[in-house]
């Protein structure tokens, strides 16, 4: 008897590679609050790199309509956005980003062994539960079974993923500097019918 696997409500991740080919320089950095890597103090700084911008605006766009079939009553507008700087040994503790909708992470360096992100599954449900969690018992672990999910990025690659992700990037290994922007997106515009309808 074949067995039909259902994956129910999905959480999207979205992975692209748009290039490296706009220019991120001379940048105000200064040490992030834990001490484990530099960030911009620009809190807005695609505001000031309309190419970057409009190119991942543009990718946006193609997630919210095509991925997710939403019209055009709803919308994504830019809230954050900064550089992160990564030199050997820096990293970014797991975390997630508050308040907004939609995050990114867009790579314009890195080299091999400047460190994988991982994403990581937070909610107590799923193919098993937090009582009784019997991941060392798997043979394989796969899209059903990891409560985690790693990439190894490349120069370009672009990131989206829901704001309340949980992720970390591990320890850059090399003497080369990791350098990533990281962006957050709110939904604006108007949804929702009679006494639960909201507009933005």
């Amino acid at each position: 008897m074949n067995q039909k696997v259902n994956l129910l409500f999905p959480t999207p991740l979205i992975e692209t590679n748009i290039g490296t080919d706009y220019i991120i320089k001379d940048v105000n950095l200064q040490r992030g609050p834990n001490n484990d890597g530099y960030i911009s103090v620009d809190e807005k700084y695609l505001d000031s790199n309309k190419k970057l911008k409009d190119r991942i605006d543009n990718e946006i766009e193609i997630y919210l309509r095509h991925t997710l079939r939403l019209n055009r009553k709803v919308y994504l507008k830019h809230q954050a956005s900064w550089i992160l700087l990564h030199k050997k040994g820096d990293h970014s503790p797991i975390h997630y980003h508050m308040n907004s909708w939609l995050s990114g992470i867009y790579y314009y360096k890195v080299s091999k062994n400047s460190g994988l992100v991982q994403f990581n599954c937070d909610r107590p449900y799923g193919w098993t539960c937090s009582s009784m969690n019997p991941l060392e018992a798997a043979e394989e672990i796969n899209e059903i079974t990891a409560n985690w999910y790693r990439i190894n990025p490349v120069e370009g690659h672009l990131i989206l993923f829901p704001s309340q992700l949980s992720h970390l990037s591990f320890p850059n290994e090399t003497d080369e500097d990791r350098i990533a922007l990281s962006f957050n997106y709110t939904l604006h515009g108007t949804w929702g019918e009679t006494t639960t309808r909201i507009t933005i």
